[in-house]
């Protein structure tokens, strides 16, 4: 059973941080795998509507913060007061699963 634990896409933060009086210390990322082109697409307007300019935006902090939103069923403010090396570190986790061969 613990093993199943790690293969979990979680992630735990190293500064817990406080949304609508609640504090979360970690995020479930699990909905990743059910993502849609269609999600991806509705992520994709919502970068642009905020201004996304550069390539790869499905590889910036931002699209992470907004995938992390989507898939917990948050407002996309949801991830805004998260620490930055917990941001960092979610960029690298959503990255990672959307780029890591197979």
């Amino acid at each position: 059973m613990e093993e199943n634990k790690e293969k979990r896409l979680v992630l735990y933060l190293n500064d817990p941080f406080l949304f609508d009086d609640q504090e979360i210390k970690e995020i479930d990322m699990e909905g990743l795998v059910d993502l849609t082109a269609a999600d991806l697409c509705l992520l994709d307007q919502m970068m642009l509507a905020k201004g996304y300019t550069g390539t790869r935006m499905d590889a910036s902090r931002q699209y992470a913060l907004l995938v992390a939103a989507k898939i917990n069923h948050k407002p996309y403010e949801f991830c805004d007061r998260m620490k930055a090396r917990d941001s960092i570190r979610l960029r690298d986790m959503v990255t990672a699963f959307f780029y890591a061969k197979g």
